[in-house]
């Protein structure tokens, strides 16, 4: 079940959203159980979908999930792909980051963990383990922590 969903997410949304289930979209990506997101399912979904459209790539979608760095020592890192398991883990450790997460963190920390997965589903190990893509550039470096 998704809790507190909207439509749309303010790029100052301060609201968070769970689920208690394992959401499918059509493209295969699977969302696990989570909190403490700051996006919904569908905004996730339309991330990944966009980031595509912006690569001209496709691949079934990664598994995500929202979840404390703590458990593996990741440190404050924004978001992490784990290759050989096609899962996405998106820090949940605000104290960790140096920027107050919100809808435009939680989306452009998924955005960049995107390529890697479409790179490296694609046969692009290398460019997406080293960010040599240029595609990193075009549609997703990062967490922006400037103005």
């Amino acid at each position: 079940m998704l809790s507190g969903c909207s439509v749309d997410n303010p790029q100052t949304a301060d609201k968070t959203f769970s689920t208690e289930q394992v959401l499918i979209d059509d493209f295969g990506l699977t969302l696990k159980p989570s909190e403490n997101m700051y996006i919904d399912f569908e905004r996730v979904s339309q991330a990944y979908s966009d980031t595509m459209a912006c690569m001209g790539m496709t691949a079934p979608g990664p598994d995500v999930e929202f979840r404390s760095f703590s458990f593996a020592g990741l440190g404050g890192g924004w978001a992490f792909y784990v290759a050989v398991e096609t899962t996405i883990w998106v820090n949940t450790d605000e104290d960790d980051i140096i920027l107050k997460r919100d809808s435009r963190t939680d989306t452009e920390a998924l955005e960049h963990e995107f390529i890697h997965h479409i790179l490296y589903m694609n046969g692009a190990v290398e460019e997406s383990r080293g960010h040599s893509s240029p595609l990193f550039r075009k549609c997703g470096l990062g967490v922006r922590t400037f103005n």
